[in-house]
């Protein structure tokens, strides 16, 4: 999810991945046959063995020289190539194909871009390649937790651009890993609300090592105390946030009729689409999974920290104040 507070779920999937199967390739030892013999009609990439033995009578089937002999053992060499070649791109094509079902069958709609055309493509073809082994959803939410914090070291001790592009490229895999498990979850039919529970645990975990690394990071290359203190009321308005979410969808507070409430709820208003298209454009300030490369690319990590930081602290007032009104006059 990559998300900072859990009312902030911006972990829509969908778009399409178009895995694809190759038929390329067929009938490949079947073209240039006779010429292979004296080293023609090969395909780039490809090789062709010459076999040329001294074969004479009934084994050489050709006279002296064994010309026949030798023409029918690269025959049959070429056609072992041929039934490898075929059998690679069967199983590619059955590869893909898999992938695009995983896909299809987990993905979630709507869907942000970065979701919908990025991740969740590789997260499918992830899914598709290990949905046979005995990985389990956890396992990859937990492992998505160590590439996130490789991120944060390369973050910490890679100084420069490109130190900094590496380090986002390495937690955007760790983003993937956090698409997969969902996926597979819901491919093996396992989904629950405790592996819910534990992936949103773990991103928190995940956003509060992210944005304190950049926090030092901006500091050291700028060597200005500010970026320090921002990160620190920043880390201060994320915990915040999460806390008042979990408070108010406890079912002691939320109650048990507030799903129901909000499916009935009647249109909007004017002021309440508004209000809906600035709070989609924070929440997706909150899915920084899906900029964080390209104001990494620019050089601009400040791009993702201060507006990270400011809309996080407009979320946790905003539910402070929710709570201290519906509670404050009881």
């Amino acid at each position: 999810m990559g998300a900072g507070t859990g009312a902030r779920e911006a972990d829509a999937d969908a778009g399409s991945c178009a895995g694809r199967g190759s038929g390329e390739g067929r009938g490949d030892a079947d073209e240039g046959r006779e010429d292979a013999v004296d080293g023609q009609g090969t395909e780039p990439g490809s090789f062709t063995f010459t076999l040329t033995l001294p074969l004479t009578g009934p084994v050489g089937g050709g006279g002296a020289d064994g010309r026949s002999g030798a023409l029918h053992a690269e025959r049959t060499i070429n056609s072992g190539t041929s039934r490898v070649r075929t059998a690679i791109t069967v199983g590619w094509g059955s590869a893909s194909m898999s992938a695009t079902e995983v896909y299809r069958k987990t993905r979630k709609v709507p869907d942000l871009f970065w979701n919908a055309y990025v991740c969740r493509p590789i997260a499918a073809l992830l899914v598709s390649a290990i949905e046979g082994t005995r990985i389990t959803p956890n396992q990859i939410t937990l492992s998505a937790v160590f590439v996130a914090l490789a991120s944060v070291a390369l973050l910490l001790l890679w100084p420069g651009h490109w130190g900094l592009i590496a380090a986002v490229v390495v937690f955007e895999l760790s983003y993937v890993l956090d698409c997969a498990d969902g996926m597979l979850a819901r491919w093996r039919g396992t989904a629950s609300p405790v592996g819910h529970l534990l992936d949103f645990l773990m991103d928190e975990l995940k956003a509060f090592c992210l944005l304190a690394a950049v926090a030092v990071r901006l500091f050291q290359e700028q060597q200005d105390v500010r970026f320090l203190l921002l990160g620190l009321f920043g880390l201060v308005a994320l915990a915040s946030g999460i806390a008042l979410t979990t408070f108010v969808r406890r079912p002691e507070v939320a109650g048990p009729a507030l799903a129901s409430a909000a499916a009935n709820s009647a249109p909007r208003s004017f002021v309440h689409r508004i209000i809906g298209l600035i709070e989609s454009g924070a929440k997706f300030l909150i899915h920084y999974p899906s900029y964080l490369l390209y104001v990494a690319i620019f050089g601009r990590i400040e791009l993702y920290f201060l507006p990270y930081i400011a809309v996080n602290a407009l979320y946790a007032a905003r539910a402070f104040a929710g709570v201290a009104w519906r509670f404050g006059r009881s």
